[in-house]
């Protein structure tokens, strides 16, 4: 039986999951630099405004 491509099976020569793992690691590392920003500016307010 001839199945149809709806273009959901992963390229030749790629292993499944490799786009999903780079999409988690990019996740993952914006995610890691806005909590540390977010942590920077907490601690800057609380010098510059807490008397």
């Amino acid at each position: 039986m001839i199945m149809a491509n709806d273009g959901n099976e992963p390229a030749e020569g790629t292993t499944p999951g490799t786009n999903h793992r780079q999409t988690y690691d990019s996740f993952m590392t914006v995610t890691k630099w806005a909590v540390i920003l977010i942590a920077i500016a907490l601690i800057l307010l609380a010098v510059f405004l807490v008397r």
